[in-house]
């Protein structure tokens, strides 16, 4: 096999946009049209109630992913082994965490489905929306294995020099999401349990292509004898990780506060409406995670290298890249973001359409800041600076995040709940820049040339 590893890549600005491109369209697909998706089943076919379910939902719904974010910085390890040259160990270690995940999935779905009266109340659903939480839970809980493997999956395709595949198995997903979201919600008129049934076998479809796609001998990764010492795996991993896990974990604890804050000032219908350009809003900046997820292993392959001259060119052309896609996003948000949220504008939803209009205003202005705040984290963390990265992550998503959604509505009424999230980021921004500062000598991007960490 060939063993030329295309994260170990010398590239150019061009070559490495060029090589985001699919990761950056995979995000913006897979987000927009799930939020298509709820636009076009949940709110015009159930009705807001359910949508205001769903959103009460969403904090499980990251924690269902939180053990395979925590543990799919394997693929950032895997990366920096396959620079060491430690190729078959890489792949061994992706078998074994494919494996791990699977089990460690099925008991969080027994424990889930066993416990899942309380938990929805705990998550706040009020007698309204609780009977639509339940009946999605109920089939949700049951493929827990089969989402924390997709998820797996999805980290190693870049890895594996083939971003492209995850914009393949993602527009596979949504194409059977939304096949039999038609076929379960408006043609058998089951509701909520329709749209978990959808949810469960368009899961199924990205296991399945994943399953092919990794037992194949042609790419640079793929199933092996897995590695037989799991606890140092399971502790590396976890290390790598655990940055973007604080960060799913934290979203998933400010949707909650929200959620509550909502509630207690508003009605179901405000957090519908804030749902409703709050899923908009993501899909935009899912973007930048997919950037970053590409440029995180390329820059945990140099580090394996010690490849100084390597980092510092490719910090350049991320921050130049984030610039761009800022801007795109933004001038992007503003043109179709109105389109998006029609779908949403049933008679029902006409009711609060004036919500929705005076949310969309603000929320583009902060990608300006979001980009560079998460590129920072992610990037600390595909250096091995974990602690850095889980600092700048636990103050923006613990701390800030959580402080203005609370402390706003207490000054301006409810309609601060709006400049939350802005707030947060703009504030974030000179803690990012002040960490990027105090560590420029660390790994060799300052004017010194120095890099302390790597050389």
């Amino acid at each position: 096999m060939d063993e030329t590893k295309t994260i170990g890549k010398d590239y150019s600005l061009g070559q490495l946009a060029g090589f985001a491109v699919p990761a950056v369209l995979n995000e913006l697909v897979i987000n927009l049209l799930y939020t298509i998706d709820d636009g076009l089943f949940i709110s015009r076919y159930i009705g807001s109630n359910a949508l205001a379910a769903f959103s009460i939902l969403f904090p499980l719904f990251m924690m269902h992913n939180s053990p395979a974010i925590l543990l799919g910085g394997v693929s950032s390890l895997a990366s920096r082994k396959m620079g060491e040259g430690k190729s078959q160990e890489a792949r061994a270690d992706f078998t074994a965490m494919v494996l791990f995940v699977g089990a460690l999935g099925v008991l969080m779905g027994i424990i889930e489905r066993v416990f899942m009266d309380p938990i929805i109340k705990l998550l706040g659903a009020t007698e309204i929306i609780y009977p639509y939480a339940c009946d999605f839970v109920r089939i949700g809980a049951l493929y827990l294995p089969l989402t924390l493997i997709s998820t797996i999956f999805r980290r190693f395709y870049v890895p594996a020099g083939k971003p492209k595949m995850e914009l393949l198995t993602t527009v596979m997903n949504i194409s059977a999401n939304l096949f039999f979201d038609w076929y379960f919600v408006v043609y058998k008129r089951i509701g909520m349990v329709g749209t978990a049934y959808a949810n469960l076998i368009a899961t199924m479809v990205m296991v399945v292509i994943g399953l092919l796609f990794y037992s194949s001998r042609k790419c640079e990764m793929q199933f092996a004898s897995p590695s037989g010492n799991l606890k140092p795996l399971l502790r590396e991993s976890s290390r790598y990780g655990i940055s973007s896990f604080l960060s799913n974990l934290s979203v998933a604890l400010s949707s909650l506060v929200s959620n509550y804050v909502i509630l207690h000032w508003g009605s179901e219908e405000y957090l519908a409406a804030y749902t409703i350009v709050g899923n908009i809003q993501w899909a935009f900046m899912g973007c930048f995670f997919g950037l970053f997820d590409t440029s995180g292993p390329i820059i945990s392959y140099a580090t394996g290298e010690r490849n100084v001259e390597k980092l510092r060119k490719t910090f350049r052309q991320i921050i130049t890249l984030t610039a761009v896609l800022s801007g795109v996003l933004v001038i992007s948000f503003l043109l179709f973001g109105g389109l998006v949220a029609e779908l949403y504008t049933t008679e029902e939803a006409r009711n609060y359409k004036d919500l929705i209009n005076f949310g969309m205003k603000i929320a583009p202005y902060s990608f300006l800041m979001f980009g560079y705040n998460l590129g920072a984290r992610i990037t600390f963390a595909s250096l091995g600076n974990h602690k850095t990265s889980a600092a700048l992550t636990f103050l923006q998503e613990v701390v800030l995040s959580n402080v203005t959604i609370v402390v706003l509505p207490l000054m301006f009424g409810i309609t601060g709940v709006w400049f939350s999230f802005l707030l947060t980021n703009i504030l974030m921004l000179f803690f990012s820049l002040g960490a990027v500062y105090v560590n420029r000598d660390n790994y060799g991007y300052g004017k010194s040339g120095k890099a302390l960490l790597i050389q």
